[in-house]
């Protein structure tokens, strides 16, 4: 009796003190002892330094307790659900606002949506914070980054099994298998025109900024984002970002001036095939290119050359001898070739907002766009498909 009488006096007096439910609040283990007990809360100003390090502002911190208890007693949006992080660090770290993105695995933060007035109860282990991520609360969006997280280590681990058995010639194959754990996050959010929900999913495609080869993703976001939000800040950062990348699929390819092995300079059009056009970016020195050369590119030349298919090659390129002897050893001679010899000092790469080898364009024979990028039996299967 005297139990209920007295968790009742505290609930009457919590009534009376206008106790309430902290906005954020929750529980981290911290098996590492070299991770110091505090939990920071950052946000992110603008969509590039959104889960960026270094570049987030630290908003708030709190203490957590003996048994990973910790809460935020203040937050305020300012009336929109916004894109939080809370981030731990090691003992001693100057930088408050260091993430950890090279290794997903170990990461040291965990992505949470907030708006006034609601409730955010989150959980995970300080040594793997995405990984054992766990939300509760009035946001519904945050069960949806709590997939995200997910599908980011699960996809991770897959693509790092690739990477670290690959050979240098198998440089397609890791690329493959990036482009797949990418796919994988921007699967979660495809359905959900929630800024932050896709900014955070673009953002962890390429922590490092590279959009290079996710023009194609950028262009769609974009899309989407300017349908139901064009005037939000993070939409028009990310429709210039995607103005800065690559030709995209659909989309016509430049007209190009190519300096031929032969001499002449000619227009990259007059040289398309009467259906399909493979236009092939690569150097001699690049392994994986001369590999595709030999294994892939020789084979679809002589299988389907006389239905209309027809492959034109750019090469990186600074000295004259090795490029034509690679054209000659490789057996690609069977085809034109083009290259400013100019090495990375490339007009044409400058055009396309290039930086990176292999590289591929297929092209109608109007110069469309209708796939790009793709290397091996993925190759093979688009062109044999292409021509059934």
């Amino acid at each position: 009796m005297m139990l209920r009488i007295l968790t009742f006096i505290s609930f009457c007096f919590c009534l009376g003190a206008g106790c309430q439910t902290p906005p954020v609040s929750g529980n981290i283990r911290f098996s590492d002892q070299g991770l110091h007990k505090m939990v920071y809360l950052i946000e992110a100003k603008s969509f590039s330094t959104l889960v960026s390090s270094f570049e987030g502002k630290v908003i708030d911190s709190t203490k957590v307790d003996e048994d990973g208890n910790f809460s935020f007693s203040k937050l305020t949006s300012g009336g929109e659900k916004k894109l939080y992080v809370l981030a731990v660090q090691k003992k001693g770290e100057k930088f408050l606002n260091r993430l950890e993105n090279d290794d997903p695995t170990r990461s040291n933060y965990l992505p949470f949506m907030y708006g006034d007035g609601d409730s955010v109860v989150l959980s995970s282990d300080a040594s793997a914070m995405l990984e054992q991520y766990k939300v509760s609360g009035d946001v519904s969006e945050n069960k949806i980054l709590e997939d995200l997280c997910r599908k980011r280590v699960e996809g991770f681990r897959k693509f790092k099994e690739v990477e670290t058995t690959a050979s240098e010639e198998q440089l397609p194959e890791v690329e493959n298998a990036k482009k797949k754990w990418q796919q994988g996050m921007l699967d979660v959010v495809r359905d959900h025109n929630n800024v932050y929900l896709k900014a955070l999913a673009l953002r962890w495609c390429a922590p490092n900024a590279d959009y290079e080869r996710l023009a194609e993703e950028v262009n769609g976001i974009c899309s989407s984002l300017h349908e139901v939000a064009p005037q939000h800040e993070w939409t028009k950062q990310i429709c210039v970002l995607s103005n800065s990348l690559p030709p995209a699929v659909g989309m016509v390819l430049p007209e190009l001036l190519l300096p031929m092995s032969y001499g002449d300079t000619v227009v990259l059009y007059s040289l398309y095939g009467q259906k399909l056009t493979l236009f092939d970016l690569w150097a001699s020195w690049c392994a994986p290119c001369r590999k595709e050369n030999r294994d892939i590119l020789v084979p679809l030349w002589e299988r389907f050359q006389d239905k209309g298919f027809t492959i034109v090659g750019y090469a990186l390129d600074s000295g004259e001898k090795g490029w034509l002897q690679a054209i000659q050893k490789d057996g690609v001679n069977r085809w034109k070739h083009a290259s400013h010899l100019q090495g990375d000092d490339s007009p044409v790469f400058d055009t396309l907002k290039m930086t990176t080898i292999p590289a591929n364009y297929l092209v109608d024979k109007k110069g469309k766009i209708v796939a790009k990028n793709l290397h091996g039996e993925e190759l093979v299967r688009f062109v044999e498909n292409y021509f059934k």
